[in-house]
Parts: structure tokens; C-alpha cells; sequence
């Protein structure tokens, strides 16, 4: 199935509830990953959102059941792998996972051990 991917945002809505929302994209291309990580930064960098948000996950909606599927740990799945949506089954193919719980760090000492 060609379509757009989903991004699963998981997070936390206080006194350590977890909850998450699913969001379109507008990003079709799985090899996209400039504009994926353009979406996290946009919601890293939201006035209200980014203090709760933990993990963004984009993964492809498919209609029919793939090899390898991806079910999301806060949304779960069926004993097929699928998560219903009204008469309809779908499954994930994870494409993308961002932990944005943590500050970035940037090794520099392994970017040093590169150039030599």
C-alpha cells in the first residue's frame, strides 16, 4: 500500500499517565528521512506539546499483512499482528523511531577515531 506515513507520538499527559496521538505527515517517500526529522524538530520545538512528548514512530499503514509488521507498544494489536480501525484491519511497517525523551549528545570522541 503507497499512502502517507503516520507518525505514532507517544508521551506523557501528567502525573505519569502515558497517551499519544496518531498524525499524517504528508511525507509518502520511506526513504524521507530529512522531512521526518524535520517533523520531530517541529514538535520538539511546539510551546505546549514538547513538554510532554517522548518518542515519535513513523510507520507505513498497510492493508495487507507484510513479512515483518511493527505493533506499537501503547496502541497494541490483534493476535494477527493488525489493529482495527471500524471494519477495517491495518498493520504497521515501522519505517522510523526517534527517542526524544533524552538531550541530544553527540560523540565526538567516535567522530575523532573517524577522520584518522
Amino acid at each position: 500500500m503507497t499512502g502517507e506515513l503516520l507518525a505514532l507520538v507517544d508521551g506523557e499527559i501528567g502525573e505519569g499517565k502515558r497517551g499519544g496521538m496518531i498524525l499524517g505527515t504528508g511525507i509518502n517517500d520511506v526513504h524521507a528521512v530529512d522531512k521526518m526529522l524535520m517533523m520531530v524538530e517541529q514538535l520538539k520545538t511546539h510551546p505546549t506539546l514538547s513538554k510532554h512528548l517522548s518518542k515519535v514512530t513513523f510507520v507505513k499503514r498497510m492493508s495487507i499483512r507484510p513479512k515483518e509488521w511493527y505493533i506499537h507498544p501503547h496502541i497494541g494489536a490483534d493476535s494477527n499482528g493488525a489493529m482495527k480501525l471500524g471494519n477495517q484491519k491495518m498493520w504497521f511497517q515501522l519505517i522510523l523511531s526517534v527517542d526524544i525523551s533524552q538531550p541530544e549528545t553527540i560523540d565526538v570522541d567516535s567522530l575523532i577515531g573517524e577522520e584518522e
